[in-house]
């Protein structure tokens, strides 16, 4: 029998706030089976403690700036500073993304593996629901973070 590896799933965001809760959205999308492979956890905002709690892969979905709303961003966590300019996570960090991540990297023991999976907002009013555009974008999300559940879960990825 082959082992599987639990995957960390991070959900930023909240609820409250329109396209900010596409990550809540993005997470019951996912087919049980997949899900069950993963440790779903809500985090609000991310921090390093969050990335550093866990010895597997670790997937983090929020919703994003920048990008057209209702599109998704695929990020290799080592690799978001790099993009930091055209896309900024929606969720109020106490942090910005790439400090977090930089942190994080700091101080593991070994390289963060991971990926960052946004999708583009446009609505952030308190109250308000998913814009149509970014609700658009949710199960297209859903089958990205499925199939990333899947190859960390099964050890295939190649970094």
């Amino acid at each position: 029998m082959t082992a599987v590896r639990k995957v960390e799933l991070l959900v930023c965001g909240d609820l409250l706030r329109g396209d900010d809760g596409v990550g809540a959205a993005v997470v019951r999308g996912i087919a049980p089976d997949v899900a069950e492979m993963a440790s779903v956890r809500a985090v609000g905002q991310l921090m390093p403690d969050d990335l550093l709690s866990q010895a597997g892969p670790v997937i983090v979905v929020d919703a994003v700036h920048g990008p057209p709303p209702g599109e998704l961003v695929d990020v290799d966590l080592a690799e978001v500073q790099h993009v930091a300019d055209s896309i900024v996570p929606s969720s109020c960090h106490a942090l910005p993304l790439p400090m977090v991540i930089g942190i994080a990297r700091h101080l593991a023991p070994g390289p963060l593996e991971g990926r960052f999976i946004g999708v583009a907002g446009r609505e952030w009013e308190i109250g308000s629901d998913l814009s149509p555009e970014t609700a658009a974008g949710v199960g297209a999300a859903a089958v990205l973070v499925e199939t990333w559940i899947r190859q960390f879960a099964a050890g295939s990825v190649v970094a």
